[in-house]
């Protein structure tokens, strides 16, 4: 559900300023920063990460995460409207035929792979294997 989507923003926030090394700077971001400016900050990775945490909590509630509803909701919910590519169903069954899903920012571009299991993994870079769209 796109529920979750707020609480991975706050994850993704969060990690995004523990992980700065001067402690300073993290004092000193703007308090007006919103979750979506981090997360776009965050490039193709940090989006991709974002919305592997949502597929996954789709599939806590029951949402195969490889359901090309479910992809589209949660691509079409992402800060920043980043561009996504991969979601397709040729078959006609309502699921994504091969599960990889790329996601740019930029010059940059991050793989979500969705198994038939339902497990989601993140990869920098293009996808892999012959069906995987650019």
């Amino acid at each position: 559900m796109t529920v979750a989507l707020p609480l991975c923003v706050g994850l993704v926030t969060a990690a995004a300023a523990c992980s700065d090394d001067d402690a300073s700077k993290a004092q000193d971001r703007d308090a007006n920063d919103s979750a979506g400016e981090v997360l776009e900050s965050a490039g193709a990775r940090g989006l991709a990460e974002a919305l592997r945490v949502v597929l996954v909590s789709d599939n806590a509630f029951e949402q195969h995460p490889r359901s090309v509803d479910v992809l589209q909701e949660n691509v079409d919910d992402l800060p920043g409207k980043p561009k996504v590519t991969g979601i397709e169903d040729d078959d006609g069954d309502g699921m994504d035929d091969d599960g990889n899903l790329q996601v740019y920012v930029d010059d940059e571009i991050a793989c979500v792979f969705v198994s038939d299991t339902g497990r989601v993994d993140v990869t920098g870079g293009g996808c892999a294997g012959p069906d995987a769209t650019a």
